[in-house]
């Protein structure tokens, strides 16, 4: 029985040593963490130090996982990332198809995913999660695919669950 587990554990470390490495991803910005907690009724938010925000006071309620057709709310954005969501939000420039092919990315992860429009963005783009953003210039589902892998389910309060299950664009 022991000689099994020790080949158990044996194939274990040779399948994690020679797994490849996930690519690296160019260009995803860390900001400084700005803490957590919630805000109290009526407080208003902080000045986040980016756009949109990373990290910092937010909202006591975070939303449900999925798609959405109107804006997230900054510090409602906060909470979800410090669950672990990952958020994807576009730009008015992008094109319908553009927006269809991002909605149709989200609905094939089962969890910690989000997708609005925002107009107050930098980039047609943008991809946040605790701490980090990614901005892109056009829909690439493989980046997209490599921050959410990297990045998703990995904020201060990971574990939180965030099933989709809102899909407005249905």
């Amino acid at each position: 029985m022991a000689a099994i587990v020790i080949i158990g554990l044996v194939v274990l470390v040779v399948l994690v040593v020679s797994r490849p490495d996930a690519p690296e991803l160019a260009n995803v910005e860390t900001f400084p963490h700005m803490g957590g907690g919630h805000l109290s009724q009526g407080e208003a938010p902080p000045e986040y130090n980016s756009t949109p925000p990373t990290s910092g006071r937010h909202s006591p309620s975070s939303t449900q996982c999925g798609i959405y057709l109107q804006e997230i709310p900054d510090p409602v954005q906060v909470h979800n990332l410090e669950h672990g969501t990952i958020i994807i939000q576009y730009g008015s420039e992008l094109s319908e198809s553009e927006v269809v092919t991002l909605q149709d990315y989200a609905r094939s992860k089962s969890t910690h995913i989000l997708v609005a429009p925002n107009s107050g963005l930098s980039h047609p783009i943008v991809i946040t999660s605790w701490t980090r953003m990614l901005r892109l210039e056009s829909v690439d589902t493989e980046t997209i695919d490599i921050y959410y892998e990297q990045y998703a389910q990995r904020g201060p309060e990971a574990g939180v669950g965030c099933l989709f299950s809102v899909d407005q664009a249905a």
